[in-house]
């Protein structure tokens, strides 16, 4: 069985080591014009990278992953006025949102350190721009020869994202927990271990009957992981489907009479807004409750505690699947999208004292404190 390509036969059955001097003299180019091609360099003519790229998948070739690092170090070691970039697109932000937003910058800066650490340049790329369209920003990616593309995370409301580009031209990684279509590799939040977590460590301080509140557009991103993972590791098993709530915007009016009527001893929230809830406050004031968020960052309110989703290093690892995949000369839509997904750290919420066993209505315990207002 053979493959034709560029008018020579290539046998498919050779167990011959194809290196990048038998993928060069077959192109008949040099070993660096080669090399630059398979990388996607933007100094190449498109037309050349993409006959080596056919020459290179007919001969079998694959780059060798230890050469691949040392080329990755030297690169990062190296400063030099024309790295390879990486596109960061923001989907669906405008350049306002991404630079005043606390969460947003922590992101970015994750994935520019990172692809500084392999020896890429990260460039900024906005969806949202004025006269933007899919098909204009993907023409002006390819017209600077740039093929990795790193996806942000999506803020908006939207359940499923869909950009219409032609991906057999990108090596792409999604930043996030959003489905997309078609489906790419994604670095994201572990949401199931994370809710795990914080019950596990809540445990540790005495508390039991843990309460939540959790808002439905993360949840469902999350296929209902925080939901899902709240009622199979609970403490109290039989007590848990009382205790979870997951409520929109227009469920928080009852959400103070709730926590009254189920007399938790610790709370999770899946973010701090829905502390904004109608009597909530007062509610976790009277029942003396620590609070829990699963949005934890160095924003926070003093003294609420838990789970820092760390997604700079989140963002870092969008950065590996993209640079795998530039190291390995694929492109297109994954037949079997890799899934990075990480629990996060558990940040402890102050306690002023031992905790307390488990109570059913009320007890000792910390307040809220009055910066969460």
């Amino acid at each position: 069985m053979a493959a034709q390509v560029d008018s020579f036969t290539v046998p498919l059955d050779s167990k011959r080591v194809v290196t990048l001097k038998v993928v060069a003299a077959r192109a008949r180019l040099s070993l660096a014009t080669v090399s630059y091609a398979l990388r996607q360099h933007p100094k190449i003519p498109v037309a050349t990278r993409e006959r080596v790229a056919e020459i290179a998948r007919a001969l079998g070739y694959r780059p060798n992953p230890r050469v691949a690092s040392l080329m990755a170090h030297i690169r990062g070691a190296q400063a030099r006025p024309h790295q390879e970039r990486i596109a960061f697109v923001w989907v669906h932000t405008g350049r306002a949102a991404a630079r005043g937003d606390p969460f947003l910058n922590k992101v970015f800066a994750g994935a520019r350190e990172r692809a500084g650490q392999m020896g890429f340049a990260l460039e900024e790329f906005w969806t949202n721009d004025p006269g933007m369209s899919d098909q204009r920003l993907e023409q002006i990616l390819r017209a600077r020869g740039i093929v990795g593309v790193v996806l942000s995370p999506v803020t908006t409301a939207e359940a499923a994202i869909t950009l219409g580009w032609d991906w057999r031209h990108f090596s792409a990684a999604v930043i996030g927990n959003v489905t997309w279509t078609p489906e790419l590799h994604h670095a994201g939040h572990h949401h199931f271990l994370a809710m795990r977590l914080a019950l596990l460590e809540l445990e540790k301080l005495g508390r039991r009957r843990i309460g939540a509140l959790i808002e439905p557009t993360s949840n469902g991103r999350a296929k209902r992981a925080w939901e899902a993972a709240f009622l199979t590791h609970h403490p109290d098993l039989s007590a848990a489907p009382s205790l979870v709530r997951v409520v929109d915007e227009a469920g928080l009016q009852g959400v103070a009479t709730w926590l009254r009527r189920s007399g938790p001893d610790a709370l999770i929230v899946s973010e701090t807004s829905l502390l904004a809830a109608p009597g909530l406050r007062a509610a976790i004031r009277e029942l003396a409750l620590p609070v829990i968020t699963l949005y934890w960052s160095t924003d926070t309110p003093r003294g609420i505690g838990g789970i820092d989703q760390c997604y700079d290093r989140v963002a870092a690892h969008a950065v590996d699947l993209v640079a795998a995949q530039l190291n390995a000369n694929e492109t297109g839509v994954p037949d079997l999208p890799r899934i990075m997904l990480f629990p996060g750290k558990w940040v402890a919420p102050a306690l002023p004292g031992p905790a307390t066993p488990a109570r059913t209505k009320r007890g000792t315990g910390v307040a809220l404190p009055a910066t969460a207002d």
